[in-house]
């Protein structure tokens, strides 16, 4: 639920190497209330749903946005979520191998994660952008579509 003066408290959850930029410019340009999710996700992916899940408790959301290796964690909970360049799966989405075997052995195929806002670039130049389309056909979504954009969709958050 948003808050009564129409400013959003969101969890933002970073994808891979992430250093907060896409979480402070909602903060900057949306004025919202934004608690920051940078996880390290070469050791592992377990550990990340456990402090998502506690900073969920200590800091009541009304949304969760996630970047990226973030979706991986922000599908674990039941809250509305916004996905930006979502990995939807680690295992074949990749156009380069990235990830360790360690986040691999604890990392899944998202298979539905609604309530969800999806927003990817026209092409990705991390991830093959079909096996998200396919992910949101299956689950009647329909992504937003950031034209001339790239997977850290900086021409979209430009805009904001």
């Amino acid at each position: 639920m948003v808050n009564q003066n129409m400013t959003k408290t969101i969890l933002f959850i970073g994808g891979y190497n992430s250093v907060g930029g896409k979480a402070e410019t909602l903060r900057q340009k949306r004025g919202w209330k934004v608690y920051t999710l940078l996880p390290d996700y070469d050791i592992g992916l377990q550990q990340w749903i456990n402090v998502a899940r506690q900073m969920l408790l200590e800091h009541p959301v009304d949304e969760i946005h996630a970047s990226s290796t973030g979706a991986l964690v922000a599908c674990r909970f039941p809250h509305k979520k916004v996905l930006y360049s979502p990995v939807i799966d680690p295992f074949r989405q990749l156009r380069e191998k990235l990830f360790t075997e360690k986040f691999l052995n604890e990392a899944y195929v998202i298979d539905d994660c609604r309530p969800c806002t999806i927003i990817i670039p026209e092409k990705d130049d991390v991830l093959f952008n079909q096996i998200t389309w396919a992910f949101c056909k299956i689950n009647n979504l329909t992504p937003i579509v950031s034209k001339n954009d790239d997977h850290r969709l900086t021409r979209y958050f430009g805009s904001l």
